[in-house]
């Protein structure tokens, strides 16, 4: 008890002496270390979680080395075992952050190989627009047509073709309007390079799962380390509140 009230003790004074504590991106992370340690990949908002955890992990030392510079007197000694005993990983840490831009987004950054492919993908998809573009804006087959637009059907891009005129238009079909009367029709002219992207887009989610594996084994190799951070977070959370 004793223990407990001089850190609530010293909590008070440094809230006092710099203001509150970095205590942000404290989440709960076991169930993600425990996947590392069976050499599981964690999906990017588990990965970004464990990164939130040693980024405030990283501001704590900081805000205890501030404090201390302007006072070198000053006695948080509860506080400060507490801190230091936080573990660190900036490679981890900033590895994290380059590859991941969100819980649903992986950075082009992420690895030269993924950025090629996206650019790729990226040029393949602007040759088929310009395809298109061509095709919907041409007298000859602009009366075949619907309207004058195309549009993307499980992942190809397609044409809405009028019914009566489907074979004028040579093609996969990969849907109908509800009224029947408009057929999306992949035309033979795009087939080859939507072929090409759906190669590139497999490649893409391949190359992804790679990432979040690496990311994943470098969080593993240091997974009881990180794990006791969130420990430790919680003690400090708990005594500043």
């Amino acid at each position: 008890i004793e223990k407990w009230i001089k850190e609530t003790d010293e909590a008070l004074r440094l809230v006092l002496k710099r203001g509150n504590p970095p205590l942000y991106g404290v989440k709960p992370i076991q169930k993600e270390i425990k996947r590392t340690q069976i050499g599981g990949s964690l999906s990017p908002e588990g990965l970004l979680k464990i990164a939130e955890t040693l980024r405030c992990s990283n501001a704590l030392k900081k805000y205890l080395s501030d404090t201390l510079k302007e006072d070198e007197d000053s006695n948080f000694h509860n506080i400060q075992s507490m801190i230091e005993s936080l573990s660190t990983f900036d490679s981890i840490e900033k590895s994290i952050y380059k590859a991941i831009i969100s819980e649903n987004e992986i950075s082009d950054d992420a690895s030269p190989k993924l950025r090629s492919i996206r650019i790729n993908k990226k040029s393949k998809s602007e040759s088929i627009k310009s395809k298109l573009n061509s095709m919907i804006t041409s007298e000859d087959t602009k009366r075949y047509l619907q309207d004058s637009i195309y549009t993307v059907r499980d992942g190809r891009y397609v044409v809405p073709v009028k019914r009566d005129f489907k074979t004028d238009i040579p093609g996969m079909v990969h849907d109908m309007s509800s009224s029947g009367a408009t057929l999306f029709v992949e035309p033979m002219a795009v087939v080859e390079l939507n072929n090409q992207i759906r190669e590139l887009e497999l490649e893409e989610r391949k190359e992804i799962e790679r990432i979040l594996a690496s990311l994943s084994a470098m969080v593993g190799e240091h997974s009881y380390e990180i794990g006791a951070n969130e420990h430790i977070l919680k003690e400090l959370d708990f005594t500043f509140a």
